[in-house]
């Protein structure tokens, strides 16, 4: 079976409770983290360490979430966002949980601290180098598209996602992690069901089950698309999807600990 892990953003406690439960309770051969593991929450730090552990145990992968995106470009000097779009966007908690609150004290006064922030960050290596912008999971014919925010055009398959988009866009990836459109969608990507995280399902007009994943379906009831992410970090719960060769989803939800 699969796990499909949503947005943790820093909240250790509540993912290694969920991790522990999906282990007691089901064969879990392979966890997917839909990206967002840091940022916010109060252990950025810890979450990585905990998710890299895992994945020296069990097959992991990690998709790239928007927070990862703008961590790693503050890494290598701020290239393709804004000097302060990461630490506006959680980015703090994460340099202070990570690297402490002396070099955070020290960008504060003016300092440069990209160098000294990209090595604190070498010692999740070995979760990070192989971080991906999207999966793609085949069951028994059925097929997942995994990505931290869907896709934007539903008339373009994954690989040409970037091909009309101005180059700012395609440099911080946007289809992949940025785009709020999925949810909104009536109509099949292909013959994929799109899981994915990134928009929290407490912020969505009219859909009233804000603790659990939001099952987007076409009018003749198709699943279309399915958000995991249910705003731990907002004091909601961190969601995990199920799934084994007959696509039969379940899902388990821990409520926010942290």
């Amino acid at each position: 079976m699969i796990a499909v892990i949503g947005d943790v953003h820093g909240c250790i406690k509540t993912l290694s409770e969920l991790v522990e439960r999906l282990l007691r309770k089901y064969d879990i051969e392979k966890f997917i983290f839909i990206g967002d593991l840091i940022d916010r929450g109060p252990a950025s730090s810890e979450v990585m360490e905990y998710v890299q552990d895992l994945k020296r145990e069990y097959p992991v992968e990690l998709l790239r979430g928007n927070h990862e995106d703008m961590m790693l470009d503050f890494a290598a000097g701020v290239k393709h966002y804004g000097n302060s779009d990461w630490l506006n966007n959680g980015g703090v908690e994460a340099i202070k949980s990570i690297s402490g609150e002396t070099l955070f004290e020290k960008y504060a006064n003016g300092e440069n601290i990209f160098e000294e922030f990209s090595r604190s960050l070498n010692k999740f290596e070995y979760l990070l180098s192989s971080i991906k912008d999207y999966s793609v999971v085949e069951l028994e014919g059925n097929k997942l598209f995994l990505s931290h925010a869907g896709v934007s055009d539903f008339s373009l398959p994954p690989a040409r996602q970037m091909d009309y988009l101005p180059e700012d866009l395609r440099l911080v990836k946007y289809p992949f992690i940025w785009d709020r459109s999925v949810d909104s969608k009536r109509e099949k990507y292909f013959d994929y069901i799109v899981v994915h995280g990134h928009t929290p399902v407490l912020k969505l007009t009219g859909y009233a089950e804000s603790g659990k994943p939001f099952v987007n379906k076409n009018q003749d009831g198709e699943i279309v698309s399915i958000n995991i992410d249910t705003g731990c970090v907002y004091g909601g719960s961190l969601s995990a999807l199920v799934t084994d060769d007959t696509l039969t989803f379940d899902f388990e939800i821990a409520r926010c600990r942290d």
